[in-house]
């Protein structure tokens, strides 16, 4: 299915919410679509953190500075180096995602 189609049913689905509309089966459904993908993203941030502490030891370096002069050009690009910086940047969207499905409000 199309993404914008996909956003089209979710827009649908907010209006009938927005006018009052409930049903168990649907609020149940839902909120189990969203506990799997929870747990599925949790499992791989951990995988992620897993790749990120193995860098971390090998360069005794974290990745936070890591990412600091990475992104300053401090850093040569190496494979690792290279590999390092994706999986800096699949930590952060893989948080910035859970942050919205658990529905923090700190992440604004």
């Amino acid at each position: 299915m199309a993404t914008s189609a996909v956003l089209n049913d979710f827009e649908r689905l907010e209006q009938l919410y927005a006018a009052g509309f409930h049903d168990i089966f649907l609020d149940t459904a839902l909120r189990k679509i969203i506990d799997r993908q929870i747990a599925r993203d949790e499992v791989d941030l951990k995988r992620v953190s897993e790749g990120l502490a193995e860098f971390e030891r090998r360069y005794d370096l974290t990745s936070t500075e890591f990412w600091q002069r990475f992104q300053a050009g401090q850093m040569d690009n190496t494979a690792d180096f290279m590999e390092w910086n994706v999986l800096c940047k699949m930590q952060q969207r893989i948080a910035s995602r859970l942050s919205i499905l658990r529905g923090d409000a700190s992440r604004e």
